[in-house]
This record gives structure tokens, C-alpha cells and sequence, in this order.
């Protein structure tokens, strides 16, 4: 393979999804993931086991060696969010080169700073981060179903580098807006998966789609306090990266947030829910506690997180819909 234009680091759904697109577009991609059985199968298949539907194109190449992805000018990092800053210092001491630029795909907030990535990776990697967010299932995305995301910058890239960027990264199926508030959409993307618990929450109890209308709408406010106090725009919230990545979440079957809280409507125990969606990560049970801790630090009142926190802790589902139905009763 002749040099990558692009380097995706991370080898779940969404970060092979994306490389996927970009390479049936006419990009070259290198694809590395840390496994080497996985990164093998996926060479000699020219499939991903969760992507199962869909063959790579000729111009994406897979590896657990990250040589060929160093290589391209432009990095992707789609890990895990809990492990990706650990995930880089170790991936950083195995070459001397640097890009301009890194863009993360992930969401969710750092349990244990509660940093976003971009805040999180500016320190580690030493140099600008964006992130690309808004509602899009990494299936859907590799089959090539029309699908619209933000890419956001932070103001020290150019407006002409950010355009050439937003233009490199889009394609007939999949289009792309350009934003420069970086933490508004990683908080978003973050959010959301907290809130699409609380709305499985709903469908598991039966509730029905008022409640869940509701739920929805309320949730959408208390994402925008958090957003806004801690820097983020209006904007963001009512745009794809806000409102509309959490109605997706929300409401799409494929969710693993709103199914898992689905299932603990139903009866099932966190683990057993958890276990149920085969240990895949349920990004909205570690962003809960983060997002409280925020909110508590700037006098802010989150009382769906706050309720998806005691659900995560083992109380009623039941209690939880009581609790959030008789609170004091406020102007919208």
C-alpha cells in the first residue's frame, strides 16, 4: 500500500465503519487495531465480525502493526473513550512522527478527570484535536445509508484547512457540517448515551410515547445546561451532534445505551443486561457519574442522570419514573 491518506486507530464498528466510507470514496485507509487475531481475520475475510453485511473496499488495509496508518497526514482515533489518552502514550513511543491534526470519533467523558478527549489528547498528543459526532449507527454507515454528522475544530486550525478537512472527510453518502466548538459536540455525543438509558428505561416499562416524548424533551434540557456552563453553544445542543444524535439514540433499536436500559425496565440486573448485549461497552453507565460530578461542581440540577445513577446502583426503575413524576413542579 502506497502512503494512507488516512489513519483510523481503532478497530470497533464505528472506527471500521467510517474507514469503510472513506476508502469507498476513493481514499486510501489504514485500519490498525491491537488484536492480532482480529486484525488478521479481518485481512483475510475482508469483513468485520459486527459489520458482517459488508466487504471492505480494495483501498482499506488492516493491521495490528500501526506502521501504514503513522504514515498518513491525518489520524482518526476511534478507541474506547475510558482507554484512548492511556491507549496513545502507548501507541506515541512506537513512532517519531506527528500529523497536523487528530480527529476523535468517540463519546463519552474520562471517569476519572472528567475531561472530554479533546481536553484529554491536547496534553498527550501535543497538538489540535477535533471530534467528528452526531447520530449515525455504525451499521447503517457502512452500508452506505445517507447519514449527516458535525466535524468540529478548535479555532487554531484554518478556516481554508478546516474546509479542506470537512471536504476530504465527506462523501456522496455521508455528509458533514462543519463546527468549531469542539467541547459542545463531545459533550453532546457524550450526554446523549446517559439520556438514551433513561428512554430505554421508559420503553422497558412500558410507559409509552408521551413519557418517552418527555423524557426526550426534558433531556434535552438538562444536556443544554451542562453544555453551556462548561463552554459549549446553544447551537450545538438543537443541532446533529445534540438533539438529533439523542433522538437517534434514543429511539433506534440498534442502541446499545437504550437497550440496556430497556432491559433493566424489563427485570434484568446491570450485569444481566450488560451481559445480554454480549460485554459490549455501555458508554452512557460511565458518563453518568462524570456528568453529575460536573453538574454538582457548577450548581446545576440533572435529575434524569441523577436517577439513571441510582438505577445503575441497583434501585426500582419503578422508583426512578415515581421520583421524576413528582418532583416540585416548575415553569419549562
Amino acid at each position: 500500500m502506497t502512503r494512507p491518506d488516512i489513519g483510523v486507530f481503532g478497530s470497533g464498528a464505528w472506527g471500521t465503519a467510517l474507514a469503510i466510507t472513506w476508502a469507498r470514496a476513493g481514499a486510501r485507509v489504514a485500519l490498525w487495531g491491537p488484536f492480532a487475531d482480529e486484525m488478521a481475520q479481518m485481512a483475510a475475510t475482508r469483513h468485520h465480525l459486527r459489520l458482517k453485511d459488508v466487504e471492505f473496499p480494495a483501498g482499506l488495509q488492516t493491521s495490528d502493526d500501526p506502521t501504514q496508518a503513522f504514515a498518513a497526514p491525518l489520524w482518526i482515533s476511534a478507541m474506547p473513550t475510558q482507554v484512548t489518552p492511556q491507549a496513545w502514550q502507548g501507541l506515541l513511543v512506537r513512532t517519531e512522527r506527528r500529523p497536523e491534526l487528530v480527529v476523535h470519533v468517540s463519546k463519552g467523558i474520562l471517569q476519572s478527570t472528567h475531561q472530554t478527549l479533546s481536553q484529554a489528547l491536547g496534553g498527550v498528543l501535543e497538538m489540535p484535536v477535533g471530534a467528528l459526532s452526531g447520530p449515525s449507527f455504525a451499521d447503517e454507515v457502512s452500508r452506505g445509508v445517507p447519514t449527516a454528522i458535525v466535524l468540529a475544530l478548535p479555532a487554531t486550525v484554518s478556516e481554508d484547512r478546516a474546509k479542506a478537512l470537512q471536504a476530504q472527510l465527506a462523501s456522496a453518502r455521508l455528509r458533514i457540517y462543519l463546527s468549531r466548538d469542539v467541547v459542545g459536540t463531545e459533550l453532546c455525543g457524550a450526554l446523549k448515551n446517559v439520556l438514551a438509558i433513561a428512554a430505554g428505561l421508559v420503553d422497558g416499562l412500558g410507559l409509552g410515547y408521551n413519557a418517552r416524548a418527555a423524557l426526550i424533551t426534558r433531556g434535552l434540557a438538562e444536556m443544554a445546561r451542562l453544555v453551556e456552563v462548561l463552554g459549549g453553544q446553544p447551537a450545538t445542543v438543537m443541532g446533529l451532534a445534540g438533539m438529533g444524535d439523542l433522538l437517534l439514540t434514543a429511539t433506534g433499536p440498534q442502541s446499545r445505551n437504550r437497550t440496556f436500559g430497556e432491559l433493566v425496565g424489563k427485570g434484568h440486573t446491570v450485569d444481566a443486561a450488560r451481559d445480554a448485549l454480549g460485554g459490549q461497552v455501555i458508554e452512557g453507565m460511565f458518563t453518568t457519574e462524570a456528568a453529575l460530578d460536573l453538574a454538582k461542581t457548577h450548581g446545576l440540577d440533572l435529575p434524569i442522570a441523577a436517577e439513571v445513577l441510582r438505577l445503575l446502583h441497583g434501585e426500582s426503575p419503578e422508583e426512578a419514573v415515581r421520583r421524576l413524576m413528582t418532583r416540585s413542579l416548575k415553569s419549562e
